[in-house]
């Protein structure tokens, strides 16, 4: 009974938790399940992209600094980036963790891929040789390399800008204007060795990939014109500007601000990765010196939108610990306190009415009790033998003895033991007065006067 009880109050403590502080109650959980699967301890895989690319940079200080902070390391895993979503679905290659697009609809679309902060924005970036005449996006015709994915995988944003303008759907006369080649070695290689005329990128504004052929002096960027009509087709982009002077021998490159569109890198999650991972990622991202060091421009109120994925729930835990109280949760404590104060009601309710209904029943006996000792009094007075009365008196003095037992028991009240003494007091009385009363004795008759003697009227 008492495991019982146990097992009802802590369901009970469970569900109030979990209407009232769902926060709390998930953690409880989380710990509780983390425990018992033993995945403590366990290390994690985050997915990163290419080896060069941001991604791989923000992975590899974040790990630096959950180092630090925790005492433990992510394994950083290299994958094709349009592929990161797959690969964190598919348990085959168990990874927890991954670095996604904000234009990347496969995440959006697929079931169990769970926000946890948007990071640093990244820009789509066309580089072509100084020689080129390719003067805007639309212009561009030949070998084009868009970025490398492995087949089966999503399109990558090169690609889908070049759809876009239709560069790559042949008329019903001339074949596509452009054809899309992959990385051989390295883009400068690439460009030198002629395998391709222009190559499109999405990196951060300080990326290695882009230092790397700016820097020469030899390459520029091609605008994109129509970045706003762009960027309204393509879901998770935004219109953005390159700003001047960034790149280049003397920092020349671009001349003017370059139109084009932006995107969002997202750190995303299976939903079984444990809270207090995603919690370390988030105190470690948010951490000033993590910004500092990277030189990051991401924070909590950017990183919280997540490119309408569902945050993760350690991850909206984490974003909503400062927010001031809603009306919902206003709300919920509002409901739980009036349960509170009806229960409380009710039990008062039912303990006034148990106590009036046990003092009714103790009258009922009392007014029984007493009632009896009074028809044994009448009956004591109208018995005509001792015995009888011995007998009536003896059941008058049982009465009393059982009630003295109640009263010592604390079952009576001491007035109403008064009230049966006083009773059997008069009974006694009764029986007293009936057996002890004298004998009516006729007076002896007058003795007849002596002879001769006068009659007392007639003596002088």
């Amino acid at each position: 009974m008492v495991a019982l009880c146990a097992v009802a109050v802590a369901v009970g403590v469970a569900g109030l938790l979990q209407f009232l502080a769902p926060s709390l109650a998930y953690q409880i959980k989380d710990r509780v399940t983390e425990a018992a699967t033993g995945r403590r301890g366990r290390s994690y895989r985050i997915a990163l992209g290419s080896a060069v690319g941001s991604s791989f940079r923000i992975g590899s200080e974040l790990n630096r600094h959950v180092a630090a902070r925790a005492g433990y390391q992510f394994e950083l895993v290299r994958t094709v980036a349009p592929g990161n979503v797959a690969a964190l679905l598919d348990a085959s290659q168990h990874i927890d963790l991954a670095v996604v697009s904000s234009v990347d609809d496969d995440a959006v679309r697929a079931s169990g891929v769970y926000g946890i902060a948007a990071l640093e924005p990244q820009y789509f970036f066309v580089i072509v040789p100084n020689g080129s005449p390719v003067r805007e996006v639309r212009d561009l015709a030949g070998l084009v390399n868009p970025g490398v994915r492995d087949p089966g995988h999503p399109a990558t944003l090169g690609e889908r800008v070049l759809a876009y303008y239709g560069l790559l759907t042949p008329s019903s006369t001339l074949p596509a204007l452009v054809t899309i080649v992959r990385p051989q070695r390295g883009n400068l290689d690439d460009f030198r060795a002629g395998r391709m005329v222009a190559v499109t990128r999405t990196q951060y504004l300080r990326s290695p990939l882009i230092d790397e052929l700016l820097d020469t002096g030899g390459y520029r960027l091609v605008p994109v014109r129509d970045h706003e009509a762009l960027a309204r087709s393509i879901p998770g982009a935004r219109a953005d500007v390159i700003p001047a002077g960034l790149y280049g021998p003397g920092r020349r490159i671009p001349a003017a601000p370059v139109p084009t569109i932006g995107v969002t890198q997202l750190l995303v999650a299976r939903a079984d990765v444990p809270g207090r991972v995603v919690r370390d990622v988030l105190d470690s991202l948010y951490d000033p010196k993590f910004v500092r060091d990277g030189g990051y421009a991401f924070t909590e109120a950017t990183g919280r939108d997540v490119g309408g994925l569902p945050l993760h729930p350690a991850a909206a835990i984490f974003y909503s610990r400062n927010d001031l109280v809603t009306s919902d949760r206003l709300g919920r404590v509002s409901f739980v306190g009036s349960v509170l104060v009806a229960l409380w009601s009710l039990a008062q309710f039912t303990l006034r009415w148990r106590r009036a209904e046990a003092a009714r029943g103790l009258r009922q006996r009392v007014d029984a009790e007493l009632a009896s000792l009074a028809q044994l009094r009448t009956q004591i007075e109208c018995a005509q033998d001792a015995d009888t009365k011995r007998a009536l008196l003896r059941e008058a003095d049982d009465r009393l003895f059982h009630a003295e037992r109640q009263v010592a028991a604390g079952a009576w009240d001491r007035d109403v033991a008064l009230a049966v003494r006083s009773l059997h007091a008069v009974c006694c009385r009764a029986a007293r007065d009936d057996t002890a009363a004298p004998a009516v004795v006729p007076p002896p008759p007058m003795p007849p006067p002596p002879c001769g003697a006068a009659p007392d009227d007639a003596r002088p």
